[in-house]
């Protein structure tokens, strides 16, 4: 498996667009709820790593394993539209 394309080569306005941050959005709300939780909390919500590990009942290396995860499977959907591949 390759590294994750750089996203900094596309054109601002397609990263920025509405349209973009409903895909986002949309494959935040298709992870499973974990996996949500823990993205939504230290991406979107800042938490440290310390906090959502006591939030969630979580170990440090679950809350890691479970966070890239997340950001995985978000970027990939990121990419897929990026690249046009979506319908």
């Amino acid at each position: 498996m390759s590294s994750p394309r750089r996203f900094d080569d596309q054109p601002e306005g397609k990263l920025l667009s509405r349209e973009t941050m409903g895909i986002v959005q949309g494959a935040v709300e298709l992870l499973p709820e974990v996996q949500r939780a823990v993205l939504t909390m230290r991406d979107i919500a800042g938490f440290g790593s310390e906090e959502v590990c006591e939030a969630l009942g979580l170990s440090e290396g679950n809350q890691r394993v479970l966070l890239h995860r997340a950001r995985t499977k978000v970027r990939g959907v990121l990419e897929d539209y990026l690249d046009g591949d979506t319908a």
